[in-house]
């Protein structure tokens, strides 16, 4: 931005986007709903203007011992338990972790890492993000604190990278379904272009391929990786004739797979004798859906641990171990929502 002109304002973000100062406020700090036309105007004018909120000066003596954590969905449990191990261990090394929630929404996530970059902040610990990899890595190359990315990959200096074996993951869950004879398998993938789907379609592809078969692009549906956009793509697959619908579903997460839990049930099909289920990142709730999901099982209050111990390693001017990247196991964990194909059953339907 040239130095001679006045920093954008509230205000003129406002009469950009043709809406109240106080509809911009509500859409920065998310304090009420704003329709999501209203949204996109906002955050499109705010890229426009680049306007980047300031901060009062208690509000800066406040932050200068914080550590912005930056996830896609607060409402997701994935992220509250990997926060919980953020915020124990930040509690150890005197950090005062602020969270924030882009709602899945790449350009808030832009908008909120700008503002970041203008904050004495001692680090940045940002979650699942959803930006394209060449505008994260242009961002990262050009912070001055340290970062810590959780399941995204970057070659920077200042950003170390801590990753989960999804690929792994999702191939041990496919060769669960594969040894039950399970051939017409599903993948919902949730945030299409995102690193982790991509990881998880490559395991499950790896899989197949090794028992001669394929993933079927049909049986691929992108949606929103929440309860509502599982029911809604399980719905598209079950309004396939019989003969072309999937026996198994391996969902993005567990939150898509309780939404898929539900389409089934509401197309009078029952898990798992018709439909097999597994899910991604074993949250609790997880182990008392109906019936208990079979889900692959991320570290995730580890993973918000080891965040901060690698975050603060660099605050102390010491690069992240494992030359930035620190890769962990997944687990499958079996529960009562896969079971045999009832292939006959299908068949019965198709007659």
């Amino acid at each position: 931005m040239d130095a001679r002109k006045p920093r954008p304002s509230l205000l003129s973000v406002a009469q950009r986007a043709g809406v109240s100062p106080a509809t911009v406020s509500r859409v920065l700090n998310n304090t009420a709903p704003v329709r999501d036309g209203v949204r996109a105007r906002v955050l499109a004018a705010i890229n426009e203007l680049g306007y980047v909120p300031s901060a009062g000066r208690g509000t800066r003596r406040a932050i200068e011992n914080a550590i912005a954590l930056l996830i896609p969905d607060i409402l997701n449990p994935f992220f509250a338990e990997m926060t919980r191990g953020i915020q124990d261990e930040a509690t150890l090394f005197g950090y005062m972790p602020i969270l924030y929630d882009s709602n899945e929404e790449p350009q808030r996530e832009q908008q909120l890492l700008r503002m970041f970059a203008t904050q004495p902040l001692r680090g940045i610990i940002l979650s699942g993000s959803r930006l394209p990899s060449p505008e994260l890595l242009a961002f990262c190359q050009q912070l001055t604190i340290p970062m810590v990315l959780i399941n995204r990959a970057v070659h920077s200096p200042q950003v170390a990278c801590i990753l989960t074996d999804m690929e792994g993951g999702a191939w041990r869950a496919t060769r669960h379904l594969l040894d039950l004879h399970h051939t017409r398998i599903a993948f919902l993938s949730g945030p299409y272009k995102s690193e982790q789907s991509q990881a998880r379609r490559r395991g499950m592809e790896r899989a197949l391929g090794e028992a001669g078969l394929t993933l079927r692009p049909e049986w691929c549906p992108a949606s929103s990786p929440n309860v509502d956009g599982g029911f809604q793509a399980m719905s598209a697959l079950l309004a396939l004739p019989p003969r072309e619908r999937p026996t198994a579903v391996i969902a993005y997460n567990d939150m898509m797979a309780l939404g898929v839990l539900h389409a089934i049930r509401a197309h009078h099909l029952r898990v798992p004798e018709d439909i097999s289920v597994v899910g991604t990142d074993d949250i609790a709730i997880a182990a008392h859906a109906n019936p208990p999901l079979t889900t692959i099982s991320q570290p995730k209050y580890r993973m918000g641990r080891m965040a901060v111990q690698v975050l603060h390693r660099m605050t102390q001017g010491r690069p992240p171990p494992e030359e930035g990247y620190t890769l962990l196991e997944t687990a499958l964990i079996v529960r009562e929502s896969t079971a045999p194909a009832n292939n006959d059953a299908w068949r019965a339907q198709a007659s």
